[in-house]
């Protein structure tokens, strides 16, 4: 009989890590570069926002990610599904929690520590994703599974109960992700080709009705803000990005993205080099260590570079189908759906972002911007997957 740790390092994806390792070193590194020479290490930088020792702070956080990934590693994700209405409630509660604490930047998302804070927002979409999991396993079981719109009831309540505590906080973009995970495991999930058309037709009404908004952006927008549906912030975003030149309302983040996008541009095929970008080096491209850390990487090592950062997340995803197609039980692959869905959503908004191709919203880029909450849970959903990788055999004797 082959021993269980043999078979379980032998089923491991090592593609998966050695990509994690690799965008984590091009996190570091753009996060250095793009941070170097603008703040004092021991107070930051309280104008660009900048926290003091972010470099060691960030290499902290990987090292905490990396640690509990692995220990993730070691734990059966199949055990997950029996605490998911546990974690869920929990994740409930933080969201709940973050409207008894002050501001940051604009926004109620962040929960202060001692040493760090904690965005309850980043959790709520993984054990989102636990839960939805666990019960289309458990309804995939049932002698008489119910696939009408009456079994997606629970689904589409399970998403909506955190998509609109996001959405009050507010955090536009981090609610999307829970729509976007949403669509994509329903789809997935999805039995009967009518309900199946009904959700591609909602999504394509949603797409229709955003596009649609840029020819009357300023008015869309002030609809918006007068009903209360948005935010001033969040309709300056949408002005910003449909009409960049409209700069009368939304100066600033017009500012931001069109900087961001000059940035992208200059960098040509081979970038202008590390600690030579005349934007992002020079403090241009404002939090380009966070949301816009794209545009720092694409001036500096320019479009060879950037599609090397793409690549490596296009390698992720085709890791992470491949262990959803091979995963022996319906919970696996579905986790693993959902963490496409939530990881490709944001990809794309980042990148787009900052080639102003999609509004900014908010939504660093996975593995590589700079933060403590994104980047541990981040890595628990790699772990998760990992976990999910080495038990996708049944144990063979020869």
């Amino acid at each position: 009989m082959e021993s269980m740790s043999k078979r379980n390092l032998r089923d491991l994806d090592y593609w998966l890590i050695v990509v994690m390792v690799l965008l984590s070193i091009i996190s570091t590194i753009a996060i250095y570069t793009a941070t170097y020479g603008k703040a004092n290490p021991a107070t930051g930088n309280a104008i660009l926002g900048i926290p003091s020792h972010i470099l060691f702070r960030q290499i902290a956080y990987e090292i905490v990610s990396y640690v509990v990934m692995f220990l993730l590693l070691f734990i059966d994700y199949q055990s997950l599904m029996k605490f998911r209405h546990w974690f869920y409630g929990i994740a409930i509660l933080l969201l709940l929690a973050v409207f008894a604490f002050h501001r940051v930047n604009g926004a109620h998302s962040w929960i202060p520590f001692p040493f760090f804070s904690f965005q309850p927002s980043e959790l709520a979409k993984i054990v989102s994703i636990l839960w939805a999991a666990g019960y289309m396993a458990k309804m995939n079981e049932r002698e008489f599974p119910d696939y009408s719109f009456r079994g997606l009831l629970p689904i589409l309540l399970i998403f909506i109960v955190p998509f609109l505590l996001i959405y009050k906080e507010p955090a536009l973009g981090q609610s999307l992700v829970m729509l976007a995970i949403m669509y994509t495991m329903m789809f997935v999930y999805i039995k009967r080709k009518h309900l199946r058309i009904l959700l591609t037709v909602s999504f394509a009404v949603v797409l229709v009705v955003g596009l649609s908004m840029s020819v009357y952006a300023p008015q869309t927008a002030k609809f918006l803000l007068k009903h209360h549906v948005m935010s001033q912030y969040q309709t300056d975003r949408i002005i910003a990005f449909l009409e960049p030149s409209f700069n009368s309302n939304s100066p600033g983040y017009a500012y931001q993205v069109l900087e961001a996008q000059i940035a992208v541009g200059s960098g040509g095929v081979f970038g202008k080099g590390l600690f030579k970008g005349t934007q992002t080096s020079s403090g241009w491209v404002p939090f380009d260590w966070t949301d816009f850390i794209f545009s720092a990487i694409a001036e500096q090592l320019g479009f060879v570079g950037s599609s090397v950062v793409v690549l490596l997340f296009l390698i992720m995803f085709y890791r992470l189908l491949r262990i959803a197609q091979t995963c022996l039980d319906d919970f696996g692959g579905y986790v693993i759906m959902g963490i496409v869905g939530m990881f490709s959503f944001q990809v794309f908004e980042n990148i787009g972002m900052n080639l102003l191709i999609t509004p900014a919203t908010g939504i660093t880029l996975p593995f590589v911007s700079y933060g403590g909450s994104s980047l541990i849970v981040n890595f628990i959903s790699i772990g998760i997957a990992l976990s999910v990788s080495v038990r996708r055999r049944t144990l063979r004797f020869d």
